[in-house]
């Protein structure tokens, strides 16, 4: 059994790893090697060993029998079905919480907005998630947020880097104030089309980028 100061060690490591990846610190393909992330981290190799075997099952690396783990690639359509999730459960929850928004979760989703003007590129995900889980919390649904919050975790690397590639940061902002606009005017319908808009358009974009990026790797395989 893991002690709970082992599994609380390796909390921490998988955190600062999963930042270095969406970050981009880590690429795609780069192998990470135990021995020098413990060395880094001051820890030992087991809670490293347990964070990767968590990275793994998010999906962030791959990790191969003698091989070790590397950075995961960004696949196509595992894009396109976390976007799909996305379509499914966000316009559904910003529906059911505009009637019971307040005039304080429309100033905490303002003050986001104005955040996201200069937050650094390795934050954007977490301030992204922030201001959509500010409009949907009034929904009063704590568990599809939950399982919300994970997908939004897993796909963190890929909203940083559909907002890198495409300049996308200011289209969201724009996105963002006209969702939260529809919202203060209690426009549910309009609201929750802006956002399918919003998600779809972000999903295309970085689900394109992605077939790319494994059409390129393919060729330089060959």
């Amino acid at each position: 059994m893991v002690s709970i100061e082992k599994s609380t060690i390796a909390t921490r490591v998988s955190r600062e790893l999963r930042r270095r990846i969406v970050a981009g610190e880590y690429p795609v393909g780069m192998k990470l090697q135990q021995e020098q992330i413990a060395s880094e981290l001051g820890v030992s190799r087991s809670p490293v060993r347990e964070a990767l075997h968590q990275l793994e099952a998010e999906g962030l690396i791959l990790l191969v029998s003698q091989k070790g783990a590397t950075v995961a690639p960004v696949h196509a359509s595992e894009v396109s079905e976390l976007f799909e999730l996305r379509l499914l459960i966000e316009p559904y929850l910003l529906t059911l919480a505009i009637p019971a928004m307040t005039d304080a979760d429309f100033d905490a989703a303002e003050g986001i907005i104005a955040e996201m003007d200069n937050v650094e590129l390795a934050y954007w995900g977490v301030a992204n998630w922030r201001f959509h889980a500010t409009l949907y919390r009034p929904a009063a649904r704590p568990t599809i947020m939950k399982t919300l919050e994970k997908i939004h975790e897993t796909f963190d690397r890929y909203i940083r880097l559909q907002i890198a590639l495409t300049d996308g940061r200011w289209k969201a902002h724009a996105d963002h104030r006209r969702i939260l606009d529809a919202c203060r005017e209690g426009q549910a319908e309009v609201a929750a089309a802006l956002l399918r808009q919003h998600i779809s358009t972000a999903g295309s974009e970085l689900a394109l980028e992605a077939s790319q990026r494994q059409t390129d790797s393919a060729i330089m395989d060959t």
